[in-house]
């Protein structure tokens, strides 16, 4: 009997739906996400995917120009090579893709629909899927809709001029609060889990064989709600340096930040790359990277400096990650 190929490898090996010609930022993990989820859905199924209002919308559906989506450059010969794209306002996105799944379920059950359940997908924004949409999400999820949801973390409406979002760390820029702000980010993670997610991972495409897992994993279940949170550094709106997008990535999960994480209803849940706490690297190490806190971190001499008076903004990012980590590893016990 063949042995089944590790996600990642498998994924690597599949045809990808997302297509050239996209305008999102060279080096955006928006695209790396996209690349992954267009490899996950070549799995002998239809695929449907909502994109709400966001980046990779509105860079990847430039009607009447590029569509970057789609197998290869003509319509596919079989109906489970094909992907269907949906465009929907901000808030809707899960909204929209339940009423597929809906859909697809009466077509089957009169049948009009052969094949198997095809993958129903959506994408928001965390500015989209928890703010905006957060009611949208919620019923969603509490309605055990059969979908894979995923969301964006990049702290800021970076669509639409990178204002605070709900996601964002104490104290980070935005163009509508300059300095940031000291509340800390909703718990994203713990809000999935109560209104009753089959499937909760927060996941990183800087770790792609545990990323690649997590897709694969959400897009398996099928008795409720999947939801996927992808921590994403933003190019644009934090303000740093081409080619950093994965280091960050990485220094947003082992600091405590956005840890990777996931849990299946019913079972324990999972910590991945998250250091002991005496070994992770201090929160200063991910704001340096990123001007949107150079008021509060910067270099000098190739040292890690605190601004003068800052001090405690400082510290009260550190508790919030050592925290963070702490809470993630309770929620990993919830029923």
């Amino acid at each position: 009997m063949t042995k089944p190929l590790p996600a990642f490898k498998h994924l690597a090996l599949a045809d990808d739906a997302f297509r050239e010609g996209h305008a999102l930022c060279p080096g955006c993990e928006e695209a790396i996400t996209f690349h992954a989820l267009g490899r996950a859905t070549d799995n002998g199924r239809k695929t449907c995917l909502v994109l709400g209002t966001s980046c990779g919308e509105v860079s990847t559906l430039m009607y009447p120009n590029t569509i970057a989506w789609g197998r290869g450059t003509s319509e596919p010969d079989r109906i489970e090579k094909s992907i269907g794209i949906i465009h929907n306002v901000f808030e809707s996105a899960p909204t929209v893709a339940e009423a597929i799944c809906d859909t697809a379920d009466m077509l089957s059950q009169v049948g009009a629909w052969q094949g198997p359940r095809p993958n129903v997908l959506a994408w928001s924004g965390d500015g989209g899927a928890l703010s905006i949409g957060l009611r949208a999400l919620l019923h969603t999820i509490y309605r055990r809709a059969a979908i894979a949801m995923f969301v964006n973390i990049n702290e800021v409406f970076a669509n639409t001029g990178f204002q605070y979002s709900p996601t964002a760390i104490p104290f980070a820029d935005s163009s509508t609060l300059p300095y940031g702000g000291p509340a800390e980010p909703i718990d994203h993670i713990g809000l999935a889990l109560v209104a009753g997610a089959e499937f909760v991972a927060q996941a990183s495409p800087a770790f792609a064989p545990f990323f690649a897992e997590v897709v694969s994993e959400a897009l398996s279940i099928e008795t409720g709600t999947a939801v996927v949170f992808v921590p994403s550094p933003c190019i644009a709106g934090w303000k740093f340096e081409e080619g950093m997008t994965a280091d960050l990535g990485k220094l947003a999960s082992t600091t405590g930040l956005f840890p990777n994480f996931r849990k299946r209803r019913g079972q324990p849940g999972e910590l991945k790359h998250v250091p002991d706490k005496s070994k992770r690297p201090p929160v200063e190490e991910f704001l340096a990277l990123q001007r949107r806190f150079e008021h509060l971190v910067c270099r000098q001499d190739g040292k890690l400096v605190t601004v003068t008076g800052k001090e405690q903004q400082v510290a009260a990012i550190q508790s919030y990650a050592d925290r963070n980590v702490e809470r993630l590893a309770r929620w990993g016990q919830f029923p």
